[in-house]
């Protein structure tokens, strides 16, 4: 499997983000943002975050692989056809569920880190996190400013688990009560 970041956050989306925002307090700015302000912004999980823009490339993802990432809703996938008369690389009546497919897979900022949450839990399946592990990786490549912030949800909420069953990561956690 290979992941490949084709399009990230620049300084013009930055700006634009940065507008966003300043916008809701009556103000102004063409200045590309700081990386402090940026890590700001990230971490209080702001609407303007969501004008930050994330595009990947899965190459020879498991098709059942790719029905896990599609789940999320405020992702826009993109999944090669397995459909007959589209391809001739297989019969899809006969196909494996590992078959693979390549997907472009476009996300905000605040979705990226809504998957990273969900997804690099160790209650995913292996591969999965091994998927969005990948794509983690290559946005801090490019977007250093997300450090920390691409995690499971145990460690984003300091070793509280929402899970039904926790899968023991942290050896005390908060149990979440729905009462």
């Amino acid at each position: 499997m290979k992941v490949t970041l084709i399009k990230h956050p620049d300084d013009n989306d930055w700006l634009l983000a940065k507008q966003c925002a300043l916008v809701t307090v009556s103000k102004e700015s063409d200045k590309v943002p700081s990386m402090e302000w940026k890590r700001k912004l990230l971490r209080s999980e702001h609407s303007p975050i969501r004008a930050l823009w994330f595009y990947f490339r899965f190459e020879d993802l498991p098709y059942w692989v790719s029905v896990h990432l599609c789940r999320h809703v405020f992702s826009t996938p993109y999944v090669s056809t397995q459909r007959n008369d589209r391809q001739d690389r297989y019969d899809r009546n006969s196909a494996r569920q590992d078959a693979p497919v390549t997907m472009i897979w476009a996300m905000n900022a605040q979705e990226l880190m809504t998957i990273a949450r969900k997804r690099l839990c160790t209650k995913a399946a292996p591969e999965t996190r091994q998927a969005v592990q990948l794509m983690c990786d290559e946005v801090l490549k490019t977007n250093p400013e997300f450090s920390g912030l691409l995690e499971p949800m145990c460690s984003y909420l300091n070793g509280s688990c929402r899970e039904f069953e926790p899968c023991g990561r942290y050896k005390e956690y908060t149990e979440f009560s729905n009462d």
